[in-house]
């Protein structure tokens, strides 16, 4: 199976799930990480502002802002994405694809190093930590640069036995779902 292929069938069967179903799934898989001894002992933590069809990380960000955890999240850039302190007096839906992002205001982080813990997106994921994301590349590109634990976070119907990876494909440390 090829890479689209996967994708596309990914996404129908996503597609399938009821809203209480994903927001079911969303909900265990963030209180799964929440205890977890590396997301108790994290200091800054990278999330993303979940598409509808991924995985809600709404929960990990309360519990963050509840924690004093620092948030990152990342803005799409042109091909790479920027990481900004989250802050939520500016957050808007200016994103590439309209989903909630930081604005210019919030500060950016330049010092990867200071991510404790990364909760990474994707389409589909295998058990041994391979990762096939949207296609883009975003993360991809952003992966070789953390020394952190990345974590992928998944629906059980993007968990899969086999994905089709390139020599730049960066397997994940592990997979929640």
């Amino acid at each position: 199976m090829t890479k689209k292929e996967l994708r596309d069938q990914i996404k129908a069967q996503i597609g399938r799930m009821k809203a209480a179903q994903l927001d079911t799934a969303s909900l265990y898989v963030c209180l799964q990480i929440i205890g977890t001894q590396e997301w108790q002992e994290a200091n800054t933590v990278l999330l993303y502002a979940a598409l509808p069809d991924e995985v809600d990380l709404n929960l990990l960000l309360q519990d963050a802002e509840g924690s004093d955890k620092r948030v990152i999240l990342p803005v799409v850039d042109g091909d790479t994405l920027l990481l900004k302190v989250y802050d939520p007096r500016h957050m808007a839906r200016q994103g590439k694809y309209q989903i909630m992002e930081p604005t210019a205001q919030c500060k950016t982080l330049d010092n990867l190093d200071e991510i404790d813990l990364a909760i990474i997106p994707g389409r589909a994921f295998t058990r041994q930590g391979a990762r096939l994301g949207r296609g883009k590349g975003y993360y991809d590109r952003l992966l070789s640069s953390l020394h952190c634990p990345k974590w992928g976070v998944a629906f059980p119907c993007q968990m899969v036995k086999e994905i089709p990876t390139d020599p730049w494909d960066i397997p994940l440390d592990k997979v929640i779902e």
